[in-house]
């Protein structure tokens, strides 16, 4: 046996040892087929491409298993990109004349080919974490060479129209991982913009702050929840909930905006006195008096609390479809292929936030709002307008 077969076979069965439900989107016959055509085509490539290939392999499965991009020794070119709608637009760079430029070409490729090109390498559970993953993919060298979007991966030759009009051609540096977080927090999605008061503060893990009246003379207090975790700084998730026990319980505050547009997940089982608070207090009993913002970043834990929200109470909720499903699989274990090194992270827990008869793949707004890269490039938030703007 090759040694790619090997790896190929380890690779079926560590999935279905660790998946409680491997083939839930795919077939078994489909996956070990796959599996069993893998090692001929893995052979004829080099490292970097082999390891995309087995991302793309994986990536079928669902959005929590697959080789993620930052443990696969993978790079990103020094631009941050985000789709507006179709337009993969530069949101952060070392030059800031490349912000707000949109992506026109990459090494001749048009980029919506480029886009459908590298969209097989993304993990998914729904089409809004294509949304999400596909514009950090258009930055990956290797996955770009892997599908043959580019040759030269110091070359990729990405030609942009800048705010002004003007085309440019532009090279970035090739930044690791860890290089590239370091200078901007959040790779996957919106990251922190310090000038654009929503972002600011992205990287912190939960924190407050109240806002202009709402509608009916009372204040509102916009919780901005960015990872579930225990602490954010100081503050534990106990005393944010107790916090904000204590405004709604005060009575000038009148209605609550929870954001979760930017909250990838994290440990499911710390969000339980946020949920509380969320579901006991008897201020958000009312119509309207809860808003839940959403969007393609919502993942995870924090869609499994989006979820609990949608089912426990009367929130609303504004923004774009989550990128995670209510029910779904998490927990992933490493699984580290015998011959390669590739390690593959492989779901091992059932998260049934939903309950068994909820069929859907995402949490769908009650008003769909997006913002737009005009409303990026001027500051404006029209997804948290909307939600202070509820009658």
């Amino acid at each position: 046996m090759s040694r790619w077969a090997e790896d190929m076979q380890a690779l079926g069965d560590g999935v279905r040892r660790i998946h409680p439900n491997p083939f839930w989107r795919q077939s078994e016959a489909e996956f070990a087929a796959s599996l069993t055509a893998a090692p001929e085509h893995l052979a004829q490539l080099d490292d970097i491409d082999a390891r995309a290939e087995v991302m793309r392999l994986t990536a079928q499965i669902h959005g929590h298993t697959g080789v993620y991009l930052g443990e696969a020794g993978f790079h990103l070119y020094a631009i941050h990109l985000y789709d507006f709608g179709g337009d993969f637009a530069v949101i952060a760079a070392a030059d800031a004349a490349l912000v707000g430029a949109t992506g026109l070409r990459i090494d001749g490729v048009p980029v919506a080919d480029a886009a459908a090109a590298v969209a097989p390498y993304s993990p998914f559970d729904n089409e809004s974490t294509i949304d999400l993953v596909v514009p950090t993919l258009l930055t990956t060298p290797e996955v770009l060479r892997a599908a043959g979007v580019i040759d030269d991966m110091a070359a990729p030759h990405y030609v942009v129209r800048l705010t002004d009009g003007s085309e440019r051609e532009i090279d970035p540096d090739q930044l690791s991982w860890e290089e590239f977080v370091a200078i901007d927090p959040k790779p996957i999605g919106m990251t922190k913009i310090a000038s654009i008061p929503a972002l600011a503060r992205v990287d912190e893990p939960f924190w407050t702050t109240v806002l202009d009246a709402a509608p009916d003379g009372g204040e509102a207090l916009y919780l901005q929840y960015n990872e579930v975790v225990r602490t954010s700084g100081p503050r534990s998730i106990e005393q944010l909930a107790d916090e904000i026990d204590a405004a709604l319980s005060g009575g000038n505050i009148t209605r609550l905006v929870v954001d979760l547009r930017y909250n990838p997940g994290g440990n499911v089982r710390e969000y339980a006195p946020l949920l509380s608070v969320l579901t006991t207090n008897p201020t958000l009993a009312r119509q309207g008096s809860l808003v839940v913002l959403i969007g393609r970043q919502t993942f995870s834990a924090a869609v499994l609390l989006a979820t609990e929200l949608d089912n426990l109470t009367n929130a609303v909720f504004v923004g774009e479809p989550t990128g995670g499903s209510p029910n779904l699989y998490a927990d992933p274990s490493p699984l580290t292929l015998p011959n390669s090194g590739i390690v593959v992270n492989v779901s091992s827990e059932f998260f049934e936030a939903g309950g068994l008869s909820d069929l859907r793949d995402a949490i769908a707004p009650d008003i769909a709002v997006t913002v737009g890269l005009d409303d990026f490039l001027a500051g404006r938030d029209p997804v948290l307008d909307a939600a202070l703007a509820l009658a």
